[in-house]
């Protein structure tokens, strides 16, 4: 065989050999991508070609227990650019610099991030759109997103809490039930060519986002503006570190006000100390002082150790016992049970508390709930601070006796003083009124009775007690002609943070409720380190009395001095707003006007209310009669029906009033209605159909930047 002949067989072989060898190679990977790893290939792939983009609920609004909006959503705009589709970074960083105001050195390093995707600048005005699309920069765009609003400003900041720039709920109720305000989100599902061009393909699917629950909570916005600005008022008058106010239902344990100073705005909580954030009538303890006097004395009185007559020696105003020495402001010889309270004895009631088996004493304030947490729904709440009786020393029982040796927070105060209110029921203290969702409601926790504390006849007589305070002993700076204002003071030194014993700073409080024969209202005043004066009389007795004159005002109460008893039904001839019946059930409708105060005239036997007089928005007086229209829808269109007018109102509603007309209804969004179409007062042809748009629909082909 030839030379060329052997080289050419030798290159045959190579090239035979090379050809097998890729060939084996591309088995190799074919049984890879089919049995090795198929699904990681098949995401790199799905990648490639197709997009995705999360679709945000809308987050719930929060409401106050008359519908205040308190928290709600508005649009605002974020800037956010793709580094690899700009072209010239330094001349983009100077443009957004004129619009943003931020210099053009920190938009070019964010600008220069090795990222697909980088925020530029979030919850910025609607017009920085406008502005920024007028530039035509390639690689920047603008998304409308919703950010959290408080219109209230400061008004309830530490209940509301606030939220981070991406709608998290860092405090209060944005925090406690961050996961049903949040909602749950959609996706959207694009294909994406070469040049990253997206469009919409009907297999993939588009999962529009369910937007978050709504609460109402059952404060009154009112009552909550009163106690601030009086809380405020009171911490400058006496130069007081801080202070709190907690107003409550007794029957029912509805929180109506929790107010603390110092506050601040959500809107822009990162301004503030985050000492502001705290709601210190949940977070904070300390030793209550005096008007914890009430715990031993319902102790003693429930298991009829003494009579309210019976008496006691208080040693003059100074009692030395186990090397302590107890005083009082004033020094006081015999008093009767009574007037150990009326006079607010601490040796009085230390001298008592030894007449007392200590596990009883325990026994009593462990049910009034104290060491222990309300359960109101909120996130940091404290415990307080309740020894165990094996960690008691022998002076402990009287220390307690007058409010020392023992921390609570400002809701466990109140609370107790509730429960004396409403005859001795201790009651689960609820900031939730109701949870909606869509205008219907999900939950409504309602009264939760925890236990029976003392009898009827004990609570009253403490009632009688309480009320002796406020007429003739130290509580006088609270009295309200005829509205049987019923309480305790409280001056309690500040025990030392480093060391022991107390300093000379002092707690200043005042626990209340009225009328005493009716307790609507039950409200507890703390003042923390009041620097002018220091005694629960003069600092917070005054705060509660301001407080409660506003709220008798508003409410409309009038009383009747003759018999010092208020006249609470005065109330019906007070002009308030008539609420919005349409679309609501028979029932419901009946059920709304008996809360409300409001007379029915006529209804009818329809189903759904689709006419009213007066009409809504309008004012009239409790005791007016108000003239409902019910219709029942057959299920049939008519021939031509007459548009009904259902703008504003809530989606459901609206659904309801147009099916009584025989009108068939498509719904976009929710919410209250803002346009329909075709437009009210039209004639609709058979067939045809309403188109309903929300305060929340939404243009997915927006939302997804097409």
């Amino acid at each position: 065989m030839s030379k060329n002949a052997t080289n050419f067989s030798k290159r045959l072989l190579f090239f035979g050999a090379a050809v097998y060898f890729f060939l084996m190679l591309l088995v190799v990977r074919l049984v890879a991508v089919q049995l090795i790893d198929p699904e990681n290939l098949k995401l790199k792939a799905y990648k490639q070609y197709i997009f995705e983009r999360l679709l945000l609920a809308e987050r719930g609004s929060v409401f106050d227990r008359n519908d205040k909006l308190l928290a709600m959503n508005v649009p605002t705009i974020s800037v956010i650019a793709h580094p690899g589709e700009i072209q010239n970074p330094s001349y983009v960083a100077g443009k957004l610099a004129k619009i943003l105001g931020k210099s053009s050195r920190y938009f070019l390093s964010l600008l220069k991030k090795k990222s697909d995707f980088v925020y530029i600048a979030r919850r910025q005005p609607i017009d920085v759109k406008n502005k920024i699309e007028k530039l035509g920069i390639e690689g920047i765009e603008c998304r409308t997103l919703m950010a959290r609003k408080y219109p209230k400003g400061y008004a309830a900041c530490q209940v509301l809490g606030f939220t981070n720039v991406d709608n998290k709920g860092l405090s209060g109720i944005e925090s406690a039930f961050n996961s049903i305000l949040r909602g749950i989100p959609g996706k959207a599902v694009l294909q994406k060519t070469a040049t990253d061009e997206k469009f919409v393909r009907a297999e993939y699917p588009l999962i529009p986002p369910e937007n978050g629950e709504d609460i109402v909570l059952t404060l009154d916005y009112r009552y909550q503006t009163i106690a601030e600005k009086e809380l405020h008022k009171t911490i400058v008058e006496f130069n007081a570190d801080s202070g709190v106010v907690v107003i409550m239902n007794p029957k029912t344990g509805e929180v109506l006000s929790m107010a603390s100073e110092p506050s601040f705005d959500p809107n822009r909580a990162g301004e503030f100390p985050a000492a502001s954030w705290r709601l210190r009538a949940i977070t904070d303890q300390y030793e209550p002082g005096s008007t914890f006097k009430v715990v031993l004395m319902s102790a003693i009185l429930n298991e009829k150790l003494h009579r309210p007559d019976d008496i006691i020696f208080c040693e003059n105003g100074k009692f030395d016992v186990m090397g302590e020495t107890i005083h009082d402001s004033k020094p006081h010889g015999w008093l009767t049970m009574r007037d150990v309270i009326v006079k607010s004895s601490n040796i009085g009631m230390a001298k008592l508390s030894m007449e007392v088996d200590k596990n009883l004493f325990y026994e009593y304030a462990r049910a009034y709930g104290f060491g222990t947490k309300t359960g109101v729904q909120l996130d940091g709440e404290t415990e307080g601070t309740l020894k165990q009786t094996r960690e008691w020393s022998g002076f402990t029982p009287l220390a307690m006796a007058y409010g020392h040796e023992i921390a609570a927070s400002p809701l466990q105060m109140c609370n107790l003083y509730s429960t004396i209110a409403n005859g001795g029921f201790l009651l689960q203290p609820n900031i939730i009124k109701e949870i909606r969702k869509d205008d219907r409601i999900v939950s409504k926790p309602g009264t939760q009775i925890i236990r029976r504390v003392i009898r009827e006849s004990t609570a009253d007589t403490l009632v009688n007690f309480l009320r002796k305070v406020v007429v003739e002993g130290t509580g006088k700076n609270a009295e309200i002609s005829g509205a049987q204002v019923c309480g305790k003071t409280g001056t309690a030194k500040v025990a030392r943070r480093k060391r022991r014993g107390y300093g000379n700073e002092y707690i200043a409080s005042f626990a209340g409720f009225f009328p005493k024969d009716d307790p609507k209202i039950c409200m507890y005043v703390m003042i923390n380190n009041p620097k002018v004066n220091y005694y629960g009389g003069s600092v917070a007795a005054p705060c509660f009395k301001r407080i409660a004159e506003q709220i008798i005002s508003i409410e409309g109460y009038q009383f009747d001095d003759a018999n010092d008893k208020p006249n609470w039904a005065a109330r019906d001839s007070l002009v308030k707003p008539m609420p919005d019946f349409l679309g609501l059930s028979r029932r419901d409708a009946l059920r709304l006007a008996q809360n409300q105060g409001l007379t029915i005239g006529s209804i009818g036997n329809g189903v759904v209310v689709v006419s009213q007089k007066p009409m809504r928005g309008s004012f009239v007086k409790r005791n007016e009669k108000v003239q409902l229209v019910t219709a029942s829808s057959s299920g049939k269109a008519a021939k031509e029906v007459r548009i009904p007018n259902v703008l504003g109102l809530p989606m459901r509603n609206a659904i309801n009033v147009l099916a009584a007309s025989g009108v068939k209804a498509v719904a976009d969004g929710s919410g209250k209605v803002r346009k329909q179409k075709p437009l009210p007062g039209g004639i609709l042809k058979p067939g045809e159909q309403v188109l309903l748009q929300g305060e929340t629909s939404v243009d997915l082909r927006k939302l997804v930047a097409l």
